[in-house]
């Protein structure tokens, strides 16, 4: 059609960018070590109330970009979303070792890495509880 213009690319670095801001300024939050005292101590830290939502958080904003893509768009959006996630897990790991590592010298706890690693991916880790 005459005027008619193509739907706009979206950038997968702009994407990634709005997508995983959030958990990754949750997880540097953790491995500063005087910040962590505000965020992470044992007893009113509100980042402990706001880990859970990090997985999540990157899972709607990754179907928010999906259906709002253009269908043409779709496939190459799904690669990304796919391989980001598995990507996201395998990144949060050694992050959430240095995270609790930090908050473990800082505060003198004995938390765990899996157990943040776990709080990172909530609802992918109650699954772990359910196959016990």
């Amino acid at each position: 059609m005459i005027g008619e213009t193509l739907p706009p690319r979206i950038r997968l670095s702009t994407l990634a960018t709005q997508v995983y801001a959030f958990p990754a300024y949750m997880v540097l939050v953790g491995i500063i070590p005087v910040v962590n005292v505000f965020f992470y101590s044992s007893r009113s830290g509100i980042g402990w109330l706001i880990l859970p939502f990090t997985f999540p958080y990157v899972l709607v904003r990754l179907g928010i970009a999906l259906r709002r893509s253009d269908p043409s768009n779709r496939p190459r959006l799904r690669r990304f979303a796919a391989l980001s996630i598995l990507g996201y897990v395998a990144l949060t790991a050694p992050l959430s070792w240095a995270a609790t590592h930090s908050i473990n010298s800082l505060l003198g706890t004995s938390l765990h890495w899996t157990q943040f690693w776990a709080m990172m991916l909530l609802p992918l880790s109650l699954l772990g509880l359910l196959f016990k």
